[in-house]
């Protein structure tokens, strides 16, 4: 089955095509009579916007690419669902590419991955000493790029995590559900 077009919502909603791509777009110049007809008929349609024809016309597209350690290990998973959560409240939509091997080329091959994906910006989990992580940056050319947890004299975009604080508050929280035999397990 082929995929709906933006001519197959037009001639069902009774509009020209350019009427549907503005109401897609978002355009202000479209009665609210009109926007409706042609929502329902997307809806009824079940018709779903091509983001990469978007990209090729050189619209603006709001695709997030992360850059993450492996999404089998529990915290990048998190974060990863964390970020898709928020990009989708914001209409954004998330692209992930995970760094396959450990080092700072594998990170940017990451990075290459979504560069050539043609991402509005980039999120980078993944730890990175401070040469390295200036190394990535630059290989983020003409993209805003945020790196997560590297160390806080690196002159780059990023948040930083205190650890302390967060194992404060985890102690804190069981020791107010009544613990009073807490273990720490990390890895390497």
């Amino acid at each position: 089955m082929k995929p709906v077009t933006l001519y197959d919502v037009a001639e069902y909603a009774g509009v020209s095509y350019q009427t549907v791509s503005r109401v897609v777009n978002q355009a202000s110049h479209v009665s609210a009579k009109t926007r409706e007809k042609v929502e329902a008929a997307m809806a009824e349609l079940n018709y779903i916007p091509n983001r990469v024809a978007q990209q090729l016309a050189g619209k603006q597209s709001l695709l997030i690419g992360v850059a993450t350690s492996s999404l089998a290990l529990h915290a990048p998973s998190q974060i990863v669902a964390a970020i898709k959560s928020r990009a989708d409240q914001l209409g954004a939509s998330v692209v992930v590419s995970m760094v396959e091997r450990s080092g700072v080329e594998a990170c940017k091959a990451a990075v290459h991955n979504l560069l050539a994906q043609r991402v509005s910006g980039l999120i980078i989990n993944y730890p990175l000493d401070d040469q390295d992580a200036i190394a990535v940056e630059a290989a983020c050319t003409n993209v805003p790029a945020l790196f997560l947890d590297v160390s806080d004299q690196t002159p780059i975009n990023s948040i930083i995590f205190s650890h302390e604080d967060g194992t404060r508050l985890g102690v804190e929280h069981l020791v107010a559900l009544g613990h009073q035999q807490i273990a720490l397990l990390a890895g390497p």
